[in-house]
């Protein structure tokens, strides 16, 4: 019973030992706020003392109805001073996870997500990596967002359209009935 016991709390050890060495050594939150544009940007900077040491910044937001999204993040380095491993972009909220698009061109990274048809709550959009520049480095993004008109808008939009084609078309066949009608009374 004792080995079992001796077992469980190793196993126990070695799992939790384990999460904790898959954890980033750099986490933040902000909450981020759109402006009137429905944009907003956002970014970290890690100084001397960072280099080598993950990292996972988290930003938060809500949106009140449904939306589609579009966010990029980028970071330059200067030579080894300046100098980040971006490694991740994602965005999760409403029970999903959508992952962003790395492009590296030179020093330069770039992290892209565009996604539709997201529901109206809460999320998070965070951004991973590793420093390795001598003196830290930085990223910096923006993120966007527009509104997606509800089912019922574009219904009553469509029929409205619906009205408007069938009023031109009840006017041009009426105009051509009369048109016929007085080329039979003309003389020739």
């Amino acid at each position: 019973m004792k080995k079992l016991i001796g077992g469980v709390l190793l196993a126990s050890a070695l799992c939790a030992a384990g999460a904790t060495a898959n954890a980033a050594q750099i986490n933040g939150s902000t909450a981020l706020t759109f402006n009137s544009n429905s944009s907003t940007s956002f970014g970290s900077e890690f100084g001397a003392g960072t280099t080598g040491q993950s990292f996972l910044e988290h930003f938060t937001f809500s949106y009140a109805s449904p939306f589609s999204l579009s966010s990029a993040v980028i970071s330059i380095a200067l030579d080894g001073v300046s100098r980040l491993n971006l490694s991740s972009l994602t965005l999760t909220g409403n029970g999903g996870t959508w992952t962003g698009v790395k492009t590296t061109l030179g020093d330069t990274q770039v992290f892209t997500l565009r996604t539709n048809s997201l529901l109206s709550g809460d999320y998070t959009l965070s951004v991973g990596g590793l420093v390795t520049g001598s003196s830290g480095g930085s990223f910096g993004g923006n993120i966007s967002v527009a509104a997606v008109p509800e089912a019922s808008t574009v219904v009553m939009m469509l029929g409205g359209l619906a009205l408007v084609s069938f009023a031109a078309y009840r006017r041009r066949r009426n105009d051509s009935v009369s048109q016929q009608d007085e080329s039979k009374l003309m003389p020739a």
